[in-house]
């Protein structure tokens, strides 16, 4: 999957001339947990939902899907932790 990027001059000329107190949502259901530095020139900003891994099968069957964010509640988790599988269904 190709990321998409931007620079923080571009995300300062998107927001500029907002408020201060502007509230920034994220539609979709994600909610926003973080930003972390990755290098001296890099950030990642992280959501408290996770990336949902699509299948091969699933992509050649939905095109238009290009990523899927699942909340951990619904994930199937095993013994250890980990999580076995999540349920991605399109309607």
């Amino acid at each position: 999957m190709s990321e998409i990027t931007m620079t923080v001059a571009d995300l300062k000329r998107q927001l500029n001339g907002l408020a201060d107190s502007t509230k920034l949502t994220f539609p979709g259901g994600l909610t926003f947990y973080r930003i972390k530095r990755l290098g001296d020139d890099e950030v990642f900003i992280e959501f408290n939902e996770a990336q949902a891994d699509l299948t091969p099968e699933f992509k050649k069957r939905n095109p238009n899907v290009k990523v899927a964010f699942i909340s951990m509640d619904s994930a199937d988790w095993d013994k250890s932790g980990m999580v076995r599988s999540v349920n991605v269904t399109v309607r």
